[in-house]
């Protein structure tokens, strides 16, 4: 079905002391959702005037709601699962970036194709800097989506994502899983192993870089990089890529492809309660990153992992150094 106004699409997006840049982002959107669209808003704990800015708005397409603080991700999988049974498209909004005009018909065009089964997509961003100056835009990825890469690296941007009705019922059958850390590489696993992912190379997204950013992409190269060490510092990310893998694994379980199972537990060893990874994702010649220097990191750092040499910072995630 053409996108319309009638069409019924919903926004959601996790707000968390975002008081200097939300009011911009709440515009952007709202000019261009539809007349029956909606944009759910949950606050995650903010301690400034997020909640009040956001209930400013006096239109009747935004709902907005307090929560305790979860973080980032499980607040973004916590609102997935408000999200009505006839909607027919949902879409993830950081609170700090300005959507430019067409991204929600966008999106919606992508996916329509893709209508009889799960669908996510997924674009490239604009990287602006704090105050909206345009600083470049983020590259293709060389090798596109697949279910392998997905089990290691997340390709699809939250901010930029939005999933159909099928991918949308998909992720809420299995709730707000404990060990999922990133809410968009959650949802690109899941829809990867039951679907079809799709990418647009094509930005129409402002995607804001600033000092308070929780993950953010980085100012060029450098400031990539910078941005990563800054997280594998904070966390333990090996564990996290386990605790999402076991997750997965046991959520869907008995639904899951013959070879989407031989794939997991030929590269992962899988107990009730923890993931490991296998000595063969280390040395074995199968690639999973899309660049060799990320995949000479990944293989690092799981490596570290299973000699007990990188820290274990998050408990919760189920992980294991066997």
């Amino acid at each position: 079905m053409k996108f319309s106004q009638e069409s019924k699409v919903v926004v959601l997006m996790s707000t968390y002391n975002g008081e200097r840049y939300v009011a911009a982002q709440i515009d952007s959107i709202l000019s261009q959702l539809p007349r029956s669209g909606r944009l759910y808003v949950r606050d995650d704990g903010s301690q400034d005037r997020s909640l009040e800015i956001v209930a400013s708005f006096k239109d009747p397409r935004v709902t907005v709601t307090r929560g305790k603080n979860l973080g980032f991700g499980l607040s973004f999988l916590t609102l997935l699962q408000q999200v009505p049974e006839d909607v027919e498209m949902a879409m993830f909004s950081d609170q700090d970036d300005v959507w430019l005009p067409g991204k929600i018909e966008r999106a919606w065009d992508f996916l329509l194709p893709h209508s009889r089964k799960p669908a996510i997509y997924g674009s490239a961003q604009t990287l602006v800097d704090e105050h909206l100056n345009v600083i470049g835009v983020t590259p293709p990825w060389p090798r596109g989506p697949s279910l392998r890469a997905a089990l290691t690296e997340n390709i699809i941007t939250g901010c930029t994502s939005a999933l159909n009705l099928q991918a949308i019922a998909l992720l809420q059958q299995v709730g707000v899983p404990r060990n999922v850390f990133f809410h968009d590489w959650w949802c690109y696993l899941v829809t990867s192993a039951f679907g079809t992912v799709v990418y647009d190379e094509e930005s129409r997204i402002l995607y804001r870089q600033h000092g308070a950013n929780q993950i953010g992409h980085g100012i060029g190269w450098f400031g990539r990089q910078l941005g990563i060490l800054r997280f594998l510092s904070r966390h333990d990310w090996v564990g996290i890529m386990l605790g999402q893998v076991h997750a997965f694994a046991f959520a869907f379980d008995a639904r899951l492809p013959i070879e989407t199972r031989t794939l997991i537990t030929r590269y992962f060893d899988l107990g009730a309660e923890t993931a490991a990874a296998r000595w063969r994702i280390v040395f074995g010649v199968t690639t999973w990153r899309q660049t060799l220097s990320k995949e000479i990191l990944f293989r690092a750092l799981v490596g570290a992992h299973k000699l007990r040499l990188w820290p274990l910072r998050r408990s919760r995630f189920g992980i294991s150094h066997q």
